[in-house]
């Protein structure tokens, strides 16, 4: 068997490079084997035991088609002469090495490499050479120097100089096993016939490539087998839709012409249509293939998640009219094709989700978006839509199902009701779901306060469809939720798919020993319990264990639990709360070495909580990474005041700048993840943030916070990072931190927070104090200007840990228009001249989220680069700078604070980061808006000839916009904060 290896070098050396060392050792592993490979053995020692049941014409370990004897004899396979005479199990197995190898057939292989170098820019003749250095005659290397628009079209090309009977593909960077044509050998002499050849394809991050599922319900790993055939008539899930990591039939790559107009689609387009003719492949699970590039599934990776061509031209010019030329075609759309769709459009949805939004479709054309792909699903059948066969690449919630629903048949769309065994369920069609119990009610938070329970969540969207009412029951008592404005969106594509209602719910504690919430929704006649879920860290109670608890009242005498689908609250003595606590610690230390770990953190916050609780705790936080917000401010001014009665703690990580400048100042910042970081989160009363997600900041997601959520009692305190004048109520609605109280400069910020979606009112949460930040900010312009634009989902790497950390170097980062965009700013030649003729420097400040570019930009004399990390101090930069360039960025309003001139950057190729509240920049903007990069430099240019001076009309947009232009903000704030402490922390402390 001869392998024709055909693969497209790219203008990337570092990637080239490393695919050839895959091919030298590939050459290196064939010389050792002398390019042959024992059929027999080598199937053996892959498949196991259960390959010689193969071998005797058993149908059960062909693989996943289910093939039958009479399918064996077709297949023609053959692994030798049954045995004559019937032998005992214990005879076959001393003869069975004996019988492989003596039945086995030799097979010899050779290998052809196929480059093409028309993109690479180094040397070519290295790589002509490159192979045979290894000195293996059966492998040789062919170069073919033919331009191309696409990899899927130079590999059509490269068929014409493939010598081989079959051909594989590897693209510039990725790796593949060295036994690949050994392996692949094996599979064809033993299954001979067949076009169509893949195998497993990983990613850099461990991720399995999608539609690679070759196991049965029944196989296992002791069972892997050499290779499975696959029958695509009734098996959706295993098969391949791009070259990479894909084996043809060469005469079949020439016969098949690909498509070059279909962009990021041409390779679907090619495989989609010929595993519809083939429907049949052959899956090698014993080579692996590691690709460079990720598949649409990547929420971060995936190159088409940022290109306007996946979004639209891929649906409107390939799938739409393929699925129903398809369906013309073939009477129905292969289902293996409908479930390849889905894969797809889940993916959109996956990778631009709430705060996942590559904001690549306008802001405002989201409906448009969600329209289009709701006629695109009215090509589908409904069963497929709702993944009623369990395809792995395609499995999503119930309320994904839903939303796919309404998209597709409209708004009236609803779930049936189901009534099995007395038990209510919900599905449409033939198609049954679930219970309806298990359409939980979240629970975000449960606050106690003179005699009551103060309970906040959210109501699940199918249930609210279908239920005829929905309330909470206790103690005999039915309890009518009173749903409130607050934000429970869903958004994709920046519009809203979904909403869970939220509620706020009042409940008196019985003086009772027992007594239990539930809730319950209402079908018709019948009454069904519905199912709690406690998703948030201020759940207080949880089902992680089944000891869970949390003890609260005016003296701890009551407990919660849950149980039974309820809360159940009982009253508590001394010693039954002491036997709870310790029949927790025993439930904890039965897990794992992780949670025996909380289960003695746990036990040392109560043996050190009398020593550390005397005094109230106040706990300050900003960036930990990067320190000098509000948060900082704050914590100094009210360190200052010299009260013996309160404990300050500054948290920031010991490794950064801002942990030695505080040290070399006098203070004692508090050490993000020591043992005093951890207690004093758990003891604090107080908790003063500048940023959302006070958990994350501090180490904790769900599943460790479920560990302590019982403990802390602080009440937080928001002093911002930036200006909440824009609709923000993802991030800075009432119950994303607890919020007590949210500190604001602005008329225009109460305005905005008082919105029923963010659920202040009524909380007397919302203070005008100004921001402590403020009281740093005094004038020292010298000939400086700061250009420095927030930051883009779509070019910031994800959170990887949590917010408390730098994020990581964004691979992609140079290929979106952001980067290009400011890069080609900051070398402009007319801008870098106009500074040098009046004697300006130019500081291009990096957002902290995109720091880790900094080495991405071109350097040159007149511009610095500035990371917003280290001992960088955007105090001195807003203080010494003269005039400020931004796009939308809150710090802005540091500028506007000191009267200086601002120049704003809305450019007409970068996404608009920003969703209008009660800052519109038309009108209350403090400087001009430019849309493209020469109209900037132009209106810098003037400014720099002005001896850069804000303009009258701007200045009193600023005085109408802060309500105070003083430096006491921290004044104010600890004043409010001080008020807050006597009135409700300290009656509650124990």
């Amino acid at each position: 068997m001869k392998l024709s290896i055909l693969c497209c070098l790219t203008d990337e050396e570092e990637l080239n490079k490393a695919t050839i060392e895959v091919f030298e050792k590939m050459a290196a592993y064939g010389l050792g084997k002398n390019n042959k490979v024992r059929i027999g053995e080598e199937f053996a020692n892959a498949a196991g035991e259960g390959s010689m049941a193969f071998a005797e014409g058993s149908s059960t370990d062909i693989g996943d088609s289910d093939l039958s004897a009479d399918d064996i004899s077709q297949e023609k396979i053959s692994m030798g002469e049954k045995k004559k005479h019937a032998e005992t199990e214990k005879e076959k197995e001393e003869k069975k090495s004996e019988t492989v190898v003596s039945d086995a057939q030799m097979a010899e292989y050779s290998v052809q490499f196929v480059l093409n170098t028309s993109q690479v820019t180094a040397d070519k003749d290295w790589y002509n050479n490159v192979i045979t250095r290894i000195g293996n005659p059966a492998f040789t290397v062919t170069i073919d120097d033919t331009a191309y628009t696409a990899p899927a079209e130079a590999y059509h090309q490269m068929a014409e100089k493939a010598e081989g009977d079959y051909c594989a593909f590897i693209e510039a960077g990725d790796v593949i096993s060295e036994n690949l044509a050994e392996i692949l050998t094996n599979g064809i002499t033993i299954c001979p016939g067949h076009h169509v050849y893949m195998i497993a394809k990983t990613f850099a991050n461990a991720t399995k490539g999608a539609f690679r599922n070759f196991l049965k319900v029944t196989d296992s790993k002791k069972e892997l087998k050499a290779f499975y055939v696959i029958d695509l008539k009734n098996k959706y899930d295993c098969y391949p839709f791009t070259f990479a990591g894909t084996i043809l039939k060469t005469d079949i790559l020439k016969q098949h012409n690909v498509n070059t107009s279909l962009g990021l689609e041409i390779e679907r387009d090619f495989f989609l249509r010929l595993m519809a003719e083939e429907m049949k492949v052959v899956y090698l699970p014993g080579v692996e293939y590691t690709a460079y590039e990720y598949e649409e599934h990547d929420i971060t990776f995936y190159r088409g998640l940022y290109m306007q061509e996946w979004y639209f031209d891929s649906i409107t010019e390939f799938w739409m009219p393929f699925l129903t030329e398809m369906k013309e075609k073939y009477g129905r759309i292969p289902v293996f094709i409908q479930y390849n769709f889905m894969y797809s459009i889940h993916a959109r949805f996956e990778g631009n989700m709430d705060n996942r939004n590559k904001h690549v479709i306008e802001e405002g054309h989201g409906e448009e978006y969600l329209e289009l792909i709701g006629k695109a699903l009215g090509l589908i059948e409904e069963s497929i839509m709702l993944n009623r066969n369990k395809i792995a690449a395609c499995i999503t919630g119930d309320t994904m199902k839903w939303v796919y629903g309404i998209l597709r048949n409209g708004q009236d769309y609803k779930f049936q009701r189901f009534f099995l065994a007395g038990k209510i369920y919900y599905g449409i069609g033939d198609t049954l779901f679930n219970s309806v119990m298990s359409l939980s009610t979240n629970i975000l938070f449960i606050n106690y306060r003179d005699g009551k329970l103060e309970i906040d969540g959210t109501v699940h969207p199918i249930l609210y469809s279908m239920a005829d009412e929905i309330y909470f029951k206790y103690n005999n008592v039915k309890y009518k939720i009173e749903y409130n404005g607050r934000y429970g969106l869903t958004k994709a594509f920046g519009a809203a798919i979904c909403k869970r209602h939220s509620f706020h719910l009042s409940i008196p504690v019985a003086k009772k020993n027992e007594t239990a919430i539930s809730c319950e929704a209402k079908f018709g006649t019948q009454i069904e319990t519905i199912s709690l879920h406690f998703p948030s860290h201020f759940s207080r109670v949880c089902g992680a264990f089944t000891n869970s608890h949390w003890f609260f009242g005016d003296n701890r005498e009551y407990m919660m639990t849950s149980e039974r689908r309820s809360m159940v609250i009982r009253k508590v003595s001394k010693s039954q709360k002491f036997v709870k606590e310790l029949k927790l610690l025993k439930d904890m230390f039965k897990k794992d070495n992780w949670t025996r770990k909380y289960a003695i953190f746990r036990m040392l916050y109560f043996i050190c909580r009398p020593f550390m609780t005397r005094k109230p705790i106040w706990m300050y936080i900003d960036k930990i990474y990067k320190g000098g917000d509000s948060s900082e401010y704050l914590y100094k001014y009210a360190s200052a005041q010299n009260s013996k009665d309160i404990k300050h703690y500054y948290l920031v990580d010991k490794k950064s700048t801002d942990y030695k400048r505080l040290k070399k100042e006098g203070y004692k910042p508090l050490v993000r993840d020591s043992l005093k970081h951890r207690l004093v989160f758990l003891y604090a009363d107080m908790m003063v943030i500048s940023n959302s997600t006070v958990y994350a900041f501090n180490g904790y997601k769900l599943k460790n916070s479920a560990f302590i959520r019982d403990l802390p009692h602080f009440h937080v305190c928001c002093v911002q990072h930036g200006m909440s004048i824009q609709k923000i109520a993802i991030a800075q609605n009432r119950l994303r931190d607890n919020l007590r109280l949210y500190f604001c400069a602005s008329k225009y910020e109460i305005e905005n927070l008082s919105r029923p979606v963010y659920d202040y009112v009524g909380y007397d949460a919302l203070k005008l104090t100004g921001v402590p930040r403020y009281d740093g900010l005094k004038d020292r312009a010298k000939k400086q200007i700061m250009i420095s634009p927030t930051w883009r989902m779509q070019a910031a790497m994800p959170v990887r840990t949590s917010e408390s950390e730098q994020r990581d170097y964004n691979p992609l980062f140079k290929e979106s228009e952001y980067f290009k965009v400011f890069n080609a700013l900051i070398n402009d030649k007319r801008l870098i001249e106009a500074a040098e003729k009046y004697g300006y420097r130019i500081k291009y400040v990096l957002h902290p989220i995109v720091s880790s570019q900094v080495e991405d930009f071109d350097k040159n004399d007149f511009v610095d680069i500035v990371p917003a990390v280290g001992d960088m101090s955007y105090e001195d930069m807003f203080c010494e700078s003269s005039l400020m360039v931004t796009d939308f960025s809150g710090i802005q309003f540091d500028f506007a604070y000191m009267r200086k001139p601002l120049v704003y950057l809305h450019h007409k190729d970068i996404p608009q980061h920003y969703e209008e509240g009660t800052f519109h920049y038309d009108t209350m903007a403090f400087g001009e808006i430019c849309h493209d990069n020469d109209e900037l430099i132009d209106t810098l240019i003037e400014y720099m000839q002005n001896d850069c001076q804000m303009k009258p009309e701007y200045v009193k947009r600023a005085d109408d916009f802060f309500y105070y232009r003083d430096h006491n903000n921290c004044e104010r704030i600890y004043k409010e904060m001080i008020d807050y402490q006597e009135k409700y922390v300290l009656p509650e402390r124990y």
